[in-house]
């Protein structure tokens, strides 16, 4: 895998709860802000029947807590590797593909951080679990291929994969002087990963 440019990528951590999207901008890798000063935005979106659209994430819940009429979906992520991924659900009497609506959300994480960062960014890294899918690497590669064909479809160009615990671990490794064995535990609203990595300071300016 070759390394993006800074310039035009972006990292998205799609969450089964939350999400967020990372950019390295000048001597600083940071979060994006996507709702007001946040950086996560909740993985819900909100199908308003009154207004005939969709909102996103706390405003979603909001309009789903006092009441409009519609349709909240969430735990998007949870498609992926499902037998759900493949079939269309109802939305405002129109029949919807599952990928389409996962393309609305992830597309929604682009198009906010392109806004407040001022760019637009053609490259992304996504966040993978370990396993989309226990013990079925048919289900398991069909979940990323998936998120592949929804990233081309919102306009990334570049698409790359990062396992999220060892995107934790090259986090943690930036901080350490000396070897370390570490045991990495991320749970998640859909799956958890525990992995056992052997992190240096002498490995962090190694690509692979």
């Amino acid at each position: 895998m070759k390394n993006p440019s800074p310039a035009r990528a972006c990292g998205i951590d799609f969450g089964t709860s939350n999400s967020t999207v990372g950019w390295i901008r000048p001597g600083e890798e940071t979060l994006i802000a996507l709702e007001d000063d946040k950086i996560t935005l909740p993985s819900v979106v909100f199908f308003n029947f009154e207004e005939r659209r969709p909102v996103y994430g706390r405003l979603a819940l909001h309009e789903y807590l006092e009441n409009y009429e519609g349709r909240l979906m969430r735990s998007l992520k949870s498609l992926l590797g499902s037998k759900l991924i493949k079939h269309d659900t109802s939305v405002l009497g129109t029949a919807m593909p599952f990928t389409d609506l996962l393309a609305l959300f992830i597309g929604q994480l682009k198009s906010r951080a392109e806004a407040t960062a001022g760019r637009e960014f053609e490259e992304v890294v996504l966040g993978r679990p370990v396993f989309f899918v226990d013990d079925d690497p048919m289900a398991d590669q069909e979940a990323e291929n998936t998120l592949v064909d929804v990233a081309r479809k919102i306009g990334f160009k570049d698409i790359s994969f990062q396992y999220e615990p060892i995107a934790a671990a090259f986090d943690y490794e930036s901080t350490i002087e000396k070897e370390e064995l570490v045991l990495i535990v991320d749970i998640g609203g859909g799956t958890s990963d525990f992995s056992l990595v052997r992190l240096s300071p002498d490995r962090r300016h190694n690509d692979n």
